[in-house]
């Protein structure tokens, strides 16, 4: 169970689901599973989603059902506002088991700056924007906020990482 500044997930595999790795770093997700997150900071809202994982792409949504926990209707604004994409990185993140290493880790070290990445951080920006990939996020700009960098840098570290460690979805094969 994770619970952040904004809402508690909950997350549990479904039946006798697989370990699928994903990553080069020993991480992975069961092959079904369900998350149930309440968004108490804000809405009185329960999002339960049954999810299955593949290891080939991004997590598939099966289903989403939302629930007022106050006894009132889901309302247009409710729906609206829901931000599907950060629940299924909360639930996808909760789901996760992660391998040994550094999971994640934002920001360069001030002494780096306007140098190479150091293998540290490509290793950490791989493993970094797998889990972003498959958890419905957008890597690139993940990378660009982590570290601090211009899409221009992004791309060449990507690039690095891509050729070091492999990276999927768009970046898998092409110039990023």
């Amino acid at each position: 169970m994770t619970v952040g500044n904004r809402w508690e997930v909950v997350t549990k595999p479904v039946g006798r689901a697989r370990r699928v790795p994903f990553g080069p770093f020993g991480d992975w997700l069961p092959s079904r599973f369900t998350g149930t997150i309440w968004d108490y900071a804000e809405r009185p809202l329960r999002v339960t989603i049954s999810a299955s994982f593949d290891g080939t792409g991004r997590v598939k949504v099966d289903s989403v059902a939302v629930e007022r926990t106050d006894g009132e209707s889901v309302t247009p604004e409710d729906m609206a506002r829901l931000q599907l994409a950060a629940v299924v990185s909360s639930i996808v993140w909760d789901a996760t088991v992660h391998g040994p290493g550094v999971i994640a880790g934002w920001g360069r070290d001030p002494a780096r700056a306007g140098m190479p990445p150091s293998d540290d951080e490509l290793r950490r920006l791989a493993r970094m924007y797998w889990q972003e990939y498959v958890s419905w996020g957008n890597p690139r700009r993940q990378v660009m906020s982590w570290f601090d960098v211009p899409r221009s840098t992004a791309n060449r570290w990507i690039r690095k990482a891509r050729d070091l460690y492999g990276l999927p979805g768009p970046h898998a094969d092409e110039e990023a």
